[in-house]
């Protein structure tokens, strides 16, 4: 799998931080509102916000000249002041909360629960043993046939795992190529899934092979994520769809006339012949 420095936007820690920031922020936002308005809020009844204030005495004096309300209503304009300025801070910081309780991350794809050991668990008895799942390349999937021979790709890069080549129309030529990566080979991929979620996995590998349209299908039974893009090549427009689970990276690259649809059906075919429990 290509592995790039994007940073995880999907993950939890990722959401925890905005969320912090959020509320951070709206916290801010409301001191600054009740800081600035300091002066409106103390105004003594009859007397601009600029005067000095009344020396204590004096001021008791005053407050017990002032009958309910005061004689001009100004210990009621006051007192709507407070409350007002008390509703603004309360919006804020309740708006802060609202945005900070939003944001929701995804947990690293090793904890996400998807793949098959994690519906062969479920489906399992009491005390029932779970068969060692088994990856391989399918000898027949549809129309497609595997290829036997020399390695078409060898000594070009490829991606880690292990590739299938298939043809479809008899020809011999090469008309899909499957990838699957697995935790159980690479120990490489198991420690990029215990950080990794599931969204970045894939949008790692679609960066990295600079595909275009990418669209999310249905990822079948094993859940997971599955998605498929487009790419740039001399003849037609390839479909390159990939799969990612909490144990298993895998892509089926076909040619065609970019049909997304089509291509993902054919690579959740594609997963579901390749991976079984025995």
């Amino acid at each position: 799998m290509i592995t790039l420095a994007f940073v995880d936007t999907s993950s939890e820690g990722y959401a925890t931080g905005e969320a912090i920031g959020a509320l951070l922020g709206a916290l801010l936002a409301a001191a600054l509102v009740w800081r600035l308005t300091r002066s409106w809020r103390h105004e003594t009844p009859g007397r601009s916000a600029a005067a000095a204030p009344l020396p204590l005495a004096e001021a008791a004096v005053a407050d017990a000249r002032v009958t309910d309300g005061g004689a001009d209503g100004s210990w009621a304009r006051a007192r709507r002041r407070r409350l007002i300025v008390l509703a603004v801070v309360a919006a804020i910081v309740a708006l802060g909360v609202t945005q900070a309780l939003s944001y929701q991350g995804q947990p690293s794809a090793a904890e996400s629960g998807a793949g098959s050991t994690e519906a062969a668990l479920t489906s399992a008895k009491p005390g029932e043993t779970i068969p060692s799942r088994v990856i391989e390349g399918p000898a027949r999937v549809g129309g497609y046939r595997l290829l036997t021979g020399a390695d078409p790709f060898k000594g070009k890069k490829k991606p880690n795992g292990k590739q299938w080549y298939y043809d479809r129309d008899g020809d011999g030529a090469l008309d899909l190529m499957l990838g699957i990566d697995a935790v159980e080979w690479n120990p490489t991929l198991a420690a990029e899934k215990q950080t990794d979620t599931l969204d970045q996995e894939l949008r790692n590998f679609f960066a990295g092979a600079r595909a275009e349209d990418v669209t999310a299908f249905d990822a079948g039974p094993w859940g997971g994520k599955l998605s498929c893009g487009t790419l740039a090549a001399a003849e037609g427009r390839p479909a390159l769809c990939a799969w990612t689970d909490a144990e298993t990276f895998g892509s089926v690259l076909v040619g065609g006339d970019g049909d997304l649809a089509e291509a993902a059906k054919t690579a959740l075919a594609f997963r579901t012949a390749a991976e079984k429990r025995g």
